[in-house]
């Protein structure tokens, strides 16, 4: 499973599309204040500078996050739902 495309959201949610077709919710305000080092992200001109490579978001060589760390806190996204479904592990 690979990153394709990645979209800054309102509310620091990353819109993550997946080379299976899926799109999974990411809601990076939890990561921020669950890692305070993170803190910075609450910029909007940085936040919505995200890029991707193979498995990996980021903004620079001091904030990312591992598609393992997407998969395990994020939600898939159901367009046939009104509310994305949480990811079972």
């Amino acid at each position: 499973m690979k990153l394709i495309n990645v979209e800054a959201k309102d509310n620091y949610i990353l819109r993550i599309f997946l080379d299976d077709n899926s799109i999974i919710d990411f809601d990076v305000k939890a990561e921020l204040e669950r890692i305070p080092s993170y803190k910075p992200l609450y910029n909007h001109t940085l936040f919505n500078m995200v890029k991707f490579k193979n498995k990996r978001l980021y903004w620079n060589e001091q904030f990312d996050f591992h598609l393992d760390q997407i998969l395990e806190r994020g939600h898939f996204v159901n367009f046939d739902e009104k509310e994305p479904s949480k990811v079972l592990n």
